[in-house]
């Protein structure tokens, strides 16, 4: 637990002031109605036009499949993150938009297409749930925007957020995004302080800190070891956890078709020794029609160029 009372002291702390002193590399600003209520730093990257599509279509709609491409939903391709198929992709194929049209009712899409086809940004911005609101969040390559529109409010932050694992889609795993909205919606509890702690400690090479973080949120919150979560995989998978499988399981039920799944459940094979189940991970990446593309390819071409002198 005391990994957990210091976390929590350090979310207690009232208003926008946990910001004060976050990384001086990122730069952050709070805006309300319009209106920089909180500024740390200067943000420099410019802001992507604000998608609308996700706005626009029902909620419960946003996870069913997609018209294109297979295995993926409405929500992974509204947010670029198709399993592995670029947006631009997608842009090239009529038929997503001739069937995502009466989902969207009058809202107009062209400005969402514009930005996304000459910036190749988001079409529309992620939505999840957090401490009982409604969350709505879209990136960059060096810029990240969250909005809680039940108060009005808007993070921006600016700068190197590479160890941030936007990519996975959801946004609790950055530790800024995580920092802020604890204090705004008064959450101190949630098991993603926990395993956001243990991600930082492992980008910085600190894999025993990071396992202890891990070992003490999976016994708080059991549960995590069968969450689709891929970004769970990941940790799970880099710290050698027996909790792998579950979590493997768990994601490719729920993302068969999700090419960062397969390479780090490889990944983990393979540091087990299990080398012909690792190669059939990689393989399935490498080999799949219509070609992925996709950073896990070339990296699981590496892998099993390696596995071959085994």
């Amino acid at each position: 637990m005391r990994v957990l009372t210091a976390l929590l002291l350090i979310l207690s702390a009232a208003g926008q002031s946990r910001l004060d002193n976050y990384d001086p590399k990122i730069h952050i600003a709070v805006i309300k109605s319009g209106h920089i209520v909180f500024q740390h730093g200067r943000i420099t990257a410019q802001a992507p036009e604000e998608p609308v599509i996700a706005e626009r279509i029902a909620r419960d709609l946003l996870d069913a499949p997609a018209p294109v491409p297979p295995g993926a939903t409405i929500r992974q391709v509204l947010a670029n993150t198709a399993d592995g198929t670029p947006g631009e992709e997608v842009l090239d194929n009529r038929s997503f938009f001739d069937a995502l049209k009466p989902l969207a009712g009058r809202a107009p899409l062209p400005n969402a297409l514009k930005f996304a086809m000459e910036e190749h940004g988001t079409l529309g911005w992620f939505s999840q749930e957090y401490a009982g609101e409604r969350i709505f969040w879209s990136y960059g390559p060096s810029v990240l925007l969250v909005r809680v529109p039940s108060k009005s409010l808007t993070l921006v932050a600016s700068g190197d957020l590479t160890a941030a694992r936007l990519e996975d889609g959801n946004v609790l795993r950055s530790r800024i995004a995580m920092l802020w909205l604890g204090g705004l919606l008064k959450d101190t509890s949630s098991a993603d302080h926990l395993i956001d702690a243990a991600l930082e400690h492992l980008d910085k090479g600190d894999r025993e800190e990071s396992t202890v973080l891990a070992r003490e949120a999976l016994n708080m919150f059991p549960e995590l070891e069968t969450t689709p979560d891929v970004t769970l995989l990941y940790l799970f998978a880099q710290l050698g956890l027996k909790e792998t499988e579950a979590s493997a399981t768990a994601v490719m039920k729920a993302h068969p078709s999700l090419p960062t799944a397969w390479f780090y459940y490889g990944q983990y094979l393979e540091n087990s020794k299990r080398f012909r189940e690792a190669a059939a991970c990689f393989e399935k990446i490498t080999m799949h029609e219509p070609p992925w593309h996709h950073w896990t390819v070339a990296a699981a071409k590496k892998e099993l160029t390696y596995l071959k002198t085994y």
